[in-house]
This record gives C-alpha cells, sequence and structure tokens, in this order.
C-alpha cells in the first residue's frame, strides 16, 4: 500500500459529476467501507456531510487544504491523464480490484462521454461499476449474467463495431448478429430476474433503476 491506511470493503469512488440523489447511488455511499474521492467531489462530499478516507487528484478542483484534511492526500500533477484514471490506477496498483464509482455523469458531457471510456478502458482490467442516478454501467465483453426486475430497462451499445452478439432473457433478443455503434439497442427490457449478453467486442450496458 503505497499511503498508509487501512482499506475496507466495499471501495466506493466519488467523482465530480451529479452527485448523488436516487436512493440506489446513496445506498452505496452509505455502505461504503472506503471512500475515495477524485480531487473537487470531496468538497461536494463534504457538503453532505460526509469525509471520505482520500482524495486523489492533481488537486486544482478542490478548495480543500491538504493540512486540513485529516484522510490520504494523494497528488498525482499528471495532466495526461483525469483523475479518475489516476484514482483507478492508483486502486489497480494498490490490489484494490473491486470498486463502484458514483458521480461519473451529469454536469457536463464531454466528461460524462469521457468517463465512459474510462469504463471500458479499465473494465478490463479490474472490477468496476458506474452507478448514477439513472443506472448502473457496466463495459465488457464475452459472456455475462445479471441480476434483473421484470420490466426493467435495459440499454446496449457497442463501443466499437460488435461481430456478434447473442442476448437471452430480454424482450428484444439478438441472436448471433453484427452490431454497430448506433442507437438500435436502446430501450430494451428484461423479461424476468435475470438476462444474460456474449459479445465478441466490448459494449456498454445501462440497466436502469426502475423508480
Amino acid at each position: 500500500m503505497s499511503e498508509s491506511f487501512s482499506i475496507k470493503n466495499p471501495v466506493v469512488i466519488v467523482g465530480n459529476g451529479e452527485f448523488p440523489s436516487h436512493p440506489i447511488p446513496l445506498n452505496h455511499l452509505k455502505n461504503a467501507g472506503t471512500i475515495i474521492c477524485t480531487d473537487g467531489s470531496a468538497d461536494q462530499l463534504m457538503k453532505h456531510n460526509v469525509t471520505p478516507n482520500a482524495i486523489i487528484g492533481d488537486m486544482d478542483s478542490t478548495k480543500l487544504k491538504k493540512d486540513d484534511f485529516k484522510g490520504i492526500w494523494i497528488s498525482f500533477l499528471d495532466q495526461n491523464k483525469t483523475d479518475l484514471q489516476k484514482t483507478l490506477d492508483w486502486c489497480i496498483g494498490n490490489d484494490l480490484n473491486d470498486v463502484t464509482v458514483l458521480g461519473t455523469m451529469g454536469k457536463r458531457e464531454d466528461h460524462s462521454l469521457g468517463n465512459l471510456h474510462v469504463l471500458a478502458e479499465f473494465s478490463k482490467k479490474l472490477k468496476m461499476k458506474f452507478v448514477t442516478n439513472h443506472a448502473v454501467i457496466y463495459s465488457f465483453k464475452g459472456k455475462r449474467t445479471f441480476s434483473s426486475l421484470k420490466e426493467q430497462q435495459i440499454s446496449i451499445v457497442a463501443i466499437e463495431h460488435v461481430r456478434s452478439i447473442s442476448t437471452s432473457g430480454l424482450k428484444y433478443e439478438l441472436n448471433n448478429e453484427q452490431f454497430p455503434p448506433a442507437c438500435n439497442g436502446i430501450s430494451n427490457e428484461a423479461e424476468n430476474d435475470e438476462f444474460s449478453i456474449n459479445t465478441s467486442h466490448p459494449v456498454w450496458l445501462f440497466i436502469n433503476h426502475i423508480e
């Protein structure tokens, strides 16, 4: 461990996007064993009377001062990576291989899109998911099975051209089909309490919260 503090699972990372307001991301925050903030998200968190265990980033977005913060302060000045990339690199370097990330979407569209590509990049290296105020988001290739509720809205978006994708347990099934990076996989529905996807190339999967 590059910094001397005890990591407790589950590990929750909070980005500087839209702050959690839906009960599902709020429950992840409430039940976190360790909370790691990316730079300015620490200010948002502390406004909600929650103190993170660590802050990671170039520290250009936070109003906090190192001497006033009681947790671990990890400064990375590399401007070629976002604070979320730096945080995930640090997690991998410290053998934290299962993380939930909040606060990745909203506020700025360019940041939201960039964070989706960070999800695609780092899902190859560790187990992770985004939990937003609207959905749980995964990125993967190969075969995966997910829990669901009947009629829960499911969207699949190709990151690159998919040579073959098949699904099971969705209202509109795919059967060994090609799947381009377009909107034709949006607003599908789960038929029962689980569904499966088998894809030859990476996709984003959005499992929308049921209100």
